[in-house]
């Protein structure tokens, strides 16, 4: 598994830290992106809440494959 670069990190945790700012509704409730899910970049893993929305991991996998070639396979 290629190692992902700290120039990728630094992109990939600015990205998440503006969707943060986009609440999201899980049971009626508004929660931050960032409380339904869990995310390691080295080696690279996401754990998803049972509960999260699925365009929020949509958009979680979508900023992961934008600097991490393969990460469909990995996550």
């Amino acid at each position: 598994m290629d190692k992902v670069t700290s120039t990728a990190i630094n992109s990939i945790r600015a990205e998440l830290n503006l969707l943060d700012k986009e609440m999201v509704s899980v049971d009626d409730r508004l929660l931050k992106p960032s409380q339904c899910y869990r995310i390691e970049l080295d080696p690279v893993h996401v754990l998803f809440n049972t509960n999260c929305p699925d365009d929020l991991r949509a958009k979680v996998q979508s900023i992961l494959s934008k600097y991490i070639p393969g990460v469909e396979d990995r996550t």
